[in-house]
């Protein structure tokens, strides 16, 4: 079949089976009264991956899991990891704001819980490679990991592309482009950390954007939440809860908080990741309120510094890892999907260190303190931003990580009324894990790998 009529049954495809996003940046009235649905950019045919490489990453989600969640009790490693950062980036200075506010008040509830997606690419150079995997970490998203019962539906999709393709439905399709369960396992940690709040009258809040493309994706894990464990999850606009918004946030006496009247057992950002998203003071009060009160937070300011680049580097220098992980095997095992990081102080390393950036910007990616990689520097953006912080205290402000060559592969992207301008083109596959993780007190109640993503 010509590639592009299985590019048009692939659409349909992805139409007709919730493959979607909002087809324009719409405010939440309006998401809730006039949908306009579309699909997403995607790659027509599935990418290929060692299936030891992804059994390899999901056995050690829970280890990931469990790191992050010890490292975000250790509140004075994260304040001295990120002093210096906080000194030159705002927006990292407020969030540890925020965690000092709580060291003062004391933590209102024990229970942490965390939902994240650990990062990875193929990594294509043998020199690089270790005995254990070929594929190198990028990042661990600590707030807002999202897409998760978006990309569950994308083996499928391939499924039938490929079957399109070769003219014949192969039996092994399933076992080759096997379905993860991301809704159904997201929604199983959010229900754990509900059920330990031990309310059954109190909901999850989903904090989100006033204008958000990808409102598909909530609402289908709002619906596995209610449909599989009759828990109500309501969405509230971050804007909306500000101090004398039309939905204000409120603590109770014992620390409870209410919205709209109801108790919030957990409190789940989809938003709250860049400076952008606090345009004002009333923000950060509201990030404080909901970080004293006895909602468990998804992330904890705490856990949403971890997932900074400074920490990552941190977590990479000799004998960090073992303070945080028990086990010998699993210290071995998360740290051969490391990469080198260096900082970029203003000390002899860090002039050092953006001296090896300058000369070879084509080996380094530069990095600043965000979620998501749509901030980072490569190539000769890496050279011109070193040497326009060459003397600046605000080059702490950034972490240089070596580069990933990734394995490159030939694909078409199909995007939205583009089907005559679609070429072959190389993509590259950039590998997202999720993991749920549940403690009371300190006692891991939930460690799954729930599922995995593929783009």
């Amino acid at each position: 079949m010509d590639v592009r009529e299985v590019a048009l049954k692939a659409q349909y495809y992805a139409l007709s089976h919730g493959i979607l996003v909002q087809e324009t940046l719409m405010t939440e009235a309006e998401n809730s009264s006039q949908p306009r649905p579309s699909f997403p950019r995607f790659a027509l045919f599935p990418s290929p991956l060692p299936r030891h490489e992804l059994a390899f990453l999901k056995s050690i989600q829970p280890q990931i899991s469990e790191l992050y969640d010890n490292v975000s009790r250790d509140h004075d490693f994260l304040k001295t990891a990120l002093k210096r950062v906080a000194e030159t980036d705002e927006f990292t200075r407020r969030l540890v704001d925020v965690l000092e506010t709580v060291d003062r008040e004391g933590v209102s509830n024990e229970t942490s819980f965390s939902l994240l997606r650990s990062d990875y690419m193929l990594e294509s150079r043998p020199e690089a490679w270790n005995s254990l995997t070929k594929m190198k970490q990028t990042e661990v998203n600590t707030i807002a990991a999202s897409n998760g019962c978006l990309s569950e539906r994308f083996p499928e999709l391939h499924r039938y592309t490929v079957s399109l393709r070769d003219g014949i439905r192969e039996d092994n399709y399933e076992k080759e482009l096997p379905t993860p369960p991301n809704g159904r396992g997201i929604a199983e940690g959010l229900a754990a950390a509900w059920k330990q709040y031990g309310s059954n009258s109190a909901v999850i809040v989903m904090l989100v954007g006033n204008r958000e493309l990808n409102v598909y994706d909530t609402y289908q894990l709002g619906a596995e939440l209610w449909l599989n464990h009759g828990v109500k999850m309501v969405r509230v606009v971050f804007d909306d809860v500000i101090l004398g918004g039309s939905r204000e946030a409120k603590l109770r006496e014992d620390k409870a908080l209410v919205i709209d009247g109801q108790e919030v057992a957990v409190t789940y950002f989809r938003t709250g990741y860049t400076p952008e998203h606090y345009p004002s003071e009333k923000h950060w009060d509201v990030r404080s309120l909901f970080e004293r009160s006895r909602s468990i937070q998804c992330p904890s300011v705490a856990l949403h510094l971890t997932g900074t680049k400074k920490v990552q580097q941190e977590l990479g220098k000799p004998g960090v890892l073992e303070k945080f992980l028990r086990s010998a095997d699993a210290v071995e095992r998360v740290r051969a999907t490391f990469l080198n990081m260096y900082s970029l102080d203003q000390t002899p390393k860090g002039d050092e260190a953006a001296a090896k950036g300058i000369a070879e910007p084509m080996n380094y990616v530069l990095k600043p303190q965000r979620e998501g990689g749509g901030s980072n520097m490569y190539f000769d953006e890496v050279r011109k931003k070193l040497i326009e912080l060459q003397d600046s205290d605000e080059r702490s402000a950034y972490t240089m990580q070596e580069r990933i060559f990734p394995l490159v592969t030939t694909n078409y992207l199909v995007c939205s009324g583009k089907l005559d301008d679609m070429k072959p083109e190389g993509v590259v596959n950039e590998m997202g894990i999720y993991g749920a993780f549940v403690r009371c007190v300190y006692m891991a109640a939930v460690s799954l790998c729930v599922g995995w993503s593929s783009g």
